[in-house]
């Protein structure tokens, strides 16, 4: 068919002209669109249990179609739900999420689209988009559960004794439908079940399953804000029962499209591929300067010292603590071996942790108690316990090891910021902290020594952020992954330990020259804590192409931004120090934390923001919206990904991140 009979008359002329092909293969259905000289072409099968063999399939019937032969095709851009599985070793190809292709492929199907609905046999989406451009500005999609897709749908009309086509025209025939919730596949079978067996029409069953689906999408759409035009996208486009229970709930039409667009990510696919067929390539400059950071030495020394716990070699007593504002100037003035209780805990010790706190608390309380449970060498070892309370969960994990294993103690910290009488309250904590140490080690602390610790702990931030300097170029000299190894260290080692080793990798930096080549994309993780092994996130973006150039959380970045006073009075000085620092989600007002961000992203140049926390953690789930929406106002866009330590996620994950980085990457190349 010729470009004018389906693609927005206006774009026709902006397709470089070559002979390309999209490939998108769905969970479902597979599509393929072949541009050429002779026109457009298209072709579409049911998915088969090997995705090239399919790929194949369409690739053959494009060419009959076309009369072209493979070597006559310059590009191939594969997506879709197996892009990654597809090899086609003789023709240049490369792979692009199936968000950025269904946002291009929207955008030459319709006139002066906004927003794209896209639901397919396994997940659903909400994409904005640049109408001039045709490249997302933002997007939303599901979680892992199935409602609200076309496998749902699929479930819903075998229970209703109808295939899938037929349940969106039978739904028509209602006018108001019946409730049903959709909050999950399996609730929903039942609420269709129940309905039935009350003798309620199967078209008003049928009309208030689409009803339910649209709603659960709407609420992705609103994430990203709906704006006309519409373009409904993906395999369940087709369903005309879905498209109605749309419009009824936004109050207005969804566009038209002259072509079906079950098509549009294998449209945008081909769009990708013309783009890529028409660029020359691009010779990296080998020449460039090559530099590896070495942390061998660090990790020695924190293996080193883990060892001396786990022995109680060290001939002191053994002190875990479970959050960043526990002052570690007194901690260590009281000679004392001490480190951070933050390791993100295998399985067994989540499930024997769980036994305890049910699901409802996240992985981290999980971990800490099931690292008890479970007698992990360097948690049998510890004399005592401490942490001043910032989280609730936490507070309640602490009672737990008090109760059950090592003698713990919790303090309270003021969470109002601006509060006149925070100091003075916060001062009568660091004194029973002290007194409680001097117990425990049966030694005086000196308060000359307090001083003299909080004068090496600021060396030591200081050596952290001229660290952190290094991020800042165009070319990182570490990287993320790197540097939240130096940071966690930080927990880990004797202060005069953790300086010497952080010299090292100072002179390692200062003597290191700025590599050269493409310039990634550059992202701020912020939200909760980042445990010691929890490096999925960190992994996942790095893998896919963009530098981790900030952390703000509390075993990143945030915690040396500043300074800790040291007048000589170490109560005045330590209690202004640490309420003064980047505060966390728990402390009041949350706009001074959102502020604090805001400060870091831009000193960082970050060019979007992975927000990043556990489930079921409160203090960070309930900002997101206020988080998003300051940095919007900024242009810089923010991905909210809530996960655990488990690894089913992975694949979601970074199907979401791969999306978000070439985002950035489009508004980079776009402006």
């Amino acid at each position: 068919m010729d470009f004018t009979e389906v693609i927005d008359i206006e774009k026709v002329g902006s397709i470089p002209k070559h002979s390309v092909v999209g490939i998108d293969i769905g969970s479902r259905q597979s599509k393929a669109v072949l541009f050429s000289e002779k026109g457009l072409f298209t072709a579409l099968v049911p998915t088969g249990f090997y995705m090239q063999e399919t790929a194949d399939e369409l690739f053959e019937d494009l060419l009959k179609q076309s009369g072209l032969k493979r070597e006559d095709i310059e590009y191939i851009v594969s997506t879709g739900y197996g892009r990654i599985a597809l090899k086609f070793d003789d023709i240049p190809n490369s792979i692009v999420t199936e968000i950025a292709c269904h946002g291009m492929g929207a955008h030459f199907l319709g006139h002066d689209i906004h927003t794209v609905i896209d639901i397919g046999g396994q997940d659903s989406k909400a994409l904005k988009i640049d109408p001039e451009t045709g490249r997302v500005l933002d997007f939303a999609m599901n979680d892992k559960c199935a409602a609200g897709t076309g496998r749902f749908l699929e479930r819903i009309a075998a229970v209703l004794g109808m295939d899938v086509k037929s349940i969106g025209p039978v739904s028509l025939k209602s006018e108001n439908g019946t409730d049903i919730s959709a909050q999950c596949i399996v609730f929903a079978e039942s609420e269709v079940v129940s309905e039935r067996a009350k003798g309620t029409k199967v078209e008003d069953i049928a009309y208030g399953i689409h009803k339910s689906v649209a709603r659960r999408v709407n609420s992705l759409l609103n994430r990203v804000g709906i704006d006309k035009n519409v373009l409904f996208t993906g395999g369940v486009s087709n369903n005309i029962g879905i498209k109605r229970a749309f419009e009824e709930l936004l109050g207005f039409p969804i566009e038209d499209s002259r072509l079906d667009t079950v098509y549009a990510g294998a449209l945008g696919a081909a769009v990708f591929a013309a783009d890529n067929a028409s660029k020359k390539a691009v010779q990296n400059d080998d020449s460039s300067p090559k530099f590896e950071l070495d942390l061998n030495s660090l990790n020695d020394a924190v293996a080193f010292e883990r060892e001396l716990i786990t022995k109680k070699a060290a001939g002191k007593k053994n002190v875990g603590y479970v959050c960043a504002y526990v002052p570690l100037e007194i901690l260590e003035s009281a000679n004392v071996s001490h480190f951070r209780i933050m390791t993100a805990g295998n399985q067994d010790e989540i499930m024997a942790g769980e036994s305890i706190t049910q699901s409802v608390f996240c992985d981290l309380t999980k971990s800490v108690i099931g690292g008890f449970i479970t007698e992990n060498p360097v948690f049998h070892a510890l004399d005592q316990v401490y942490t001043f309370f910032t989280c609730d969960c936490m507070r309640k994990t602490v009672e737990v090891i008090n109760n059950s294993y090592v003698p713990a103690t919790v303090y309270n910290l003021p969470r109002l910021l601006t509060s006149n009488d925070g100091d003075e309250y916060y001062i009568s904590e660091l004194n029973s902290f002290k007194s409680d140490l001097e117990k425990l080690t049966g030694e005086k602390i000196d308060d000359t020594v307090i001083s003299t610790n909080i004068d090496k702990y600021n060396k030591a931030r200081q050596l952290i952020r001229k660290i952190a300097s290094y991020r800042k170029y165009n070319h990182p000299l570490l990287t993320g992954s790197q540097f939240q190894r130096i940071t966690k260290s930080y927990y880990y080692l004797p202060v005069d330990m953790l300086i010497s080793e952080l010299e090292k990798i100072v002179e390692q930096l200062q003597n290191a020259a700025e590599p050269g080549g493409p310039v990634k994309p550059r992202v701020m993780l912020a939200g909760g804590i980042l445990a010691d092994g929890d490096n999925k996130v960190t992994s996942i973006i790095e893998a896919l192409g963009a530098n981790v150039v900030a952390e703000d959380n509390c075993s990143g970045l945030r915690p040396f931004t500043n300074d800790i006073p040291n007048s000589g009075s170490w109560q005045k000085d330590i209690a202004a120090g640490y309420r003064g620092q980047a505060p966390c989600a728990r402390m009041k007002p949350v706009d001074k934390m959102i502020e604090y961000s805001l400060k870091m992203a831009k000193e960082y140049r970050a060019e979007g923001v992975v927000f990043y926390y556990l489930k079921f953690c409160p203090c960070y789930s309930m900002i997101i919206r206020k988080y998003i929406d300051a940095f919007q106002k900024e242009n810089i866009p923010v991905l909210v990904v809530s996960s655990d330590y488990s690894k089913g996620d992975e694949g979601q994950i970074k199907i979401r991140t791969e999306a978000f980085i070439e985002m950035l990457n489009g508004g980079r190349d776009n402006g």
